[in-house]
């Protein structure tokens, strides 16, 4: 009996590696670009015929994120390395294989400044670029970017920075992509308001040399009088992080150091502003904000927090469902004016929050169809449900006594 489980067994594995090798690496390298950029590696360790084919599997990685949060529940795969240096390691022999195709790139999970030279060298197409510092070495930061040719986008975050000054190595070799460079993000996370540091006296006359820039954005960071005059008077956007921040300090001040409520409807909030917000105001549960500036990306980092009211105002017609889908256990939302918000997404966004009470989706592509659906779940729940709408409806149509229906025509 043994012998014949055996002999089961081993004609199983010998089928299975018959197919196996009898596919060819042009098909193996198909397979294998659906596998994420940084699990790819082991495939390399089973043969030399996997090997191979790994080589041309990369060419579809345009985008590769390890994105730093504080309060991840799912941490990166550089977790796996316990060193600086493995981590380091690790992401050398990835960005070799893939950097090349690379367009957007965010290793702030990784916070040394080594890794600069790394990506200079083997990411030349990169677009936009973000990054995060905890340490700074000033002579590895003299040459960077200059192999880059088209970044277009570069956001970079210090955190612990003990520094009186951003480094002006940094702020010289801004002059490497003077020709292309449209966003420059620079945060400085600081625990204290008086950690803040400065832009030295030198950095404006760089900024002048960008002759492409047009967004500026910055937290914990005083620039000179003159570079904030230039920066206000030249910029299509300037951004100041820290008004999110000041108006944080002053809510925890009222609330005891609990900051739960955020209200920054008045602020031109974008993205990074959002990523600041969801690194520093750990408690935050209640947000409300004009959503005009934002993209996916905002929403997708709103989404790592943990809240239960989001309340938009303004018009947005960029997001859509591969962002909004994400959001969950929300109590109250509001989706005003976009036309990206259908019956579907509508219904993904009651199915993602079993305690929602609220649903505003006015002026969007949000249809009478919906109602009956919204009506089956607040049925199912047996939970108060209230829509704001903004086309017209026969409420004596509705069949469940927990949905109500604002109609707002």
């Amino acid at each position: 009996m043994a012998n014949q489980v055996y002999d089961q067994h081993h004609y199983h594995s010998y089928t299975k590696n018959t197919i196996i090798d009898s596919v060819n690496d042009d098909c193996l390298s198909a397979i294998f670009m659906y596998v994420p950029a940084c699990e790819r590696p082991k495939i390399a360790l089973v043969c030399q015929k996997w090997k191979r084919a790994l080589d041309y599997s990369w060419s579809n990685v345009k985008k590769l994120e390890l994105t730093h949060w504080e309060n991840d529940e799912y941490p990166t795969c550089l977790k796996k390395y316990p060193t600086l240096k493995r981590q380091l390691s690790f992401l050398k022999s990835l960005l070799y294989k893939c950097g090349r195709f690379l367009a957007k790139l965010d290793l702030t999970a990784y916070d040394h400044c080594n890794i600069v030279p790394v990506i200079n060298e083997y990411c030349p197409n990169l677009v936009e670029l973000r990054l995060r510092f905890t340490y700074i070495d000033h002579e590895i930061l003299y040459d960077a970017f200059s192999r880059i040719c088209k970044l277009k986008v570069l956001a970079i975050i210090f955190e612990n920075f003990n520094d009186k000054f951003i480094p002006l190595n940094l702020i010289y070799s801004l002059r490497n992509v003077a020709d292309t460079l449209t966003d420059l993000i620079l945060l400085n996370w600081t625990k204290e308001k008086r950690d803040h540091c400065k832009f030295s006296e030198e950095t404006i006359c760089v900024i002048r040399e960008l002759k492409a820039l047009k967004r500026v954005e910055i937290s914990g960071i005083i620039p000179t009088q003159d570079l904030q005059q230039y920066l206000y008077h030249e910029m299509s956007v300037f951004a100041v992080h820290d008004d999110y921040l000041r108006l944080v300090e002053t809510i925890e001040i009222i609330q005891c150091r609990n900051t739960k409520k955020l209200n920054l409807a008045e602020s031109k909030v974008t993205d990074d502003g959002l990523y600041t917000i969801a690194n520093n105001v750990k408690q935050l549960k209640v947000l409300g904000m004009c959503w005009d500036n934002i993209t996916n990306v905002g929403i997708v980092t709103i989404s790592k927090i943990n809240l239960t009211v989001l309340a938009f105002t303004g018009c947005n017609n960029v997001i859509d469902s591969s962002s909004i889908s994400l959001l969950k256990n929300l109590e109250l939302a509001r989706f005003p004016n976009n036309n990206k918000i259908t019956d579907d997404l509508a219904t993904k966004i009651l199915e993602n929050s079993p305690k929602i009470e609220a649903l505003s989706v006015l002026n969007t592509s949000v249809t009478v169809e919906f109602i009956e659906k919204a009506a089956e779940i607040s049925n199912n729940r047996k939970r108060n449900l209230t829509l704001d709408v903004s086309f017209k409806f026969d409420k004596r149509k509705s069949k469940s006594p927990y949905l109500t229906i604002k109609q707002y025509c």
